[in-house]
């Protein structure tokens, strides 16, 4: 997620006073979400304060935003080691914890994201990105249970957070209780009605339930929200296929190929479609196709081919 909040302590205690206020224009570059200059005025404030963790802390969170998560976790550390330990503003601290949780979480070092979001808590125990953040950490973690109470833990503090509702949403997926996967679904929709993810695993769940046409539903507003989403043509082209309207599948598995080439599930959807109709050729070089880019399933279709 995005960080949108600079971090600033009270007075001159963290930043420089000498009339150039680089922090203030870089917390205004910030703001603007011009974090390259951000970065460049913070720069400037800790050569004239190299202690000044305030400024430490949000160009952190201004190179989070470039994606730059090394340099990220290097200013969340730094500003965590010069945070003032007669400070009682111990709410931004545990907030700082959590981005730097949120730098490890990007990395895929998931057993440090959870080490610096339990910081968080303990430093904050209504600090709800938190825990959600815990809590998708422990799915990646193969630890669900404590994943659903981090989740729990979240919409009782901060009802309207729709990424712990997508959480539980996955967790009752993978349980196959689609239905209740769907209601969870649902909230973080109502939340957050442009999360591309939310309406692919809630047309997923429906896909499951044979409910192909919802489930297109979804999908296709997955792709009026992202067009370049190659999965979401694939997993419409699936459920175009169950209804046999699979000349209108091919044509998302072209789609999803024109964005991704290489795409193992598209070839092997459009070889399905094209058996449907009776396109044997067509539908054994895509099989081959599938199989030849790693899908092992595709082995089984390639038989009827010699």
């Amino acid at each position: 997620m995005k960080k949108l909040i600079g971090f600033i302590l009270p007075g001159c205690m963290l930043l420089a006073c000498s009339g150039k206020d680089y922090f203030n224009q870089g917390k205004t570059a910030f703001d603007k979400k011009d974090y390259k200059n951000a970065i460049a005025y913070f720069d400037s404030a800790l050569v004239e304060n190299p202690e000044n963790a305030s400024a430490f802390a949000t160009r952190g969170s201004a190179r989070y935003n470039l994606q730059d998560y090394e340099g990220a976790m290097a200013d969340y550390t730094k500003s965590i080691e010069y945070w003032p330990k007669n400070s009682d503003n111990e709410s931004e601290l545990a907030s700082i914890y959590a981005d730097l949780a949120d730098c490890y979480y990007n990395k895929e070092l998931y057993d440090a994201a959870i080490e610096n979001y339990t910081t968080a808590i303990d430093k904050n125990n209504n600090l709800a990105i938190a825990y959600a953040g815990r809590g998708d950490a422990c799915i990646l973690t193969t630890k669900p249970a404590l994943a659903q109470a981090d989740f729990e833990k979240t919409i009782s503090i901060d009802p309207s957070l729709a990424s712990a509702y997508f959480g539980l949403g996955y967790l009752k997926f993978e349980e196959k209780d689609y239905t209740a996967a769907i209601l969870h679904y649902n909230r973080a929709i109502e939340f957050d009605p442009e999360d591309v993810k939310s309406y692919m695993d809630r047309g997923d769940s429906y896909y499951m339930l044979a409910e192909y046409l919802k489930s297109i539903d979804d999908f296709t507003k997955a792709i009026e929200l992202d067009p370049t989403f190659a999965k979401a043509y694939v997993f419409r082209g699936d459920a175009k296929d169950n209804l046999d309207r699979s000349q209108e599948a091919i044509e998302d598995y072209n789609k999803a190929l024109e964005l991704d080439p290489n795409y193992d599930l598209a070839y092997f959807g459009r070889g399905a479609a094209r058996k449907n109709l009776n396109d044997k050729k067509g539908a054994c070089e895509d099989f081959k196709k599938a199989w030849d880019l790693g899908y092992a399933e595709a082995e089984a279709f390639t038989k009827d081919c010699k």
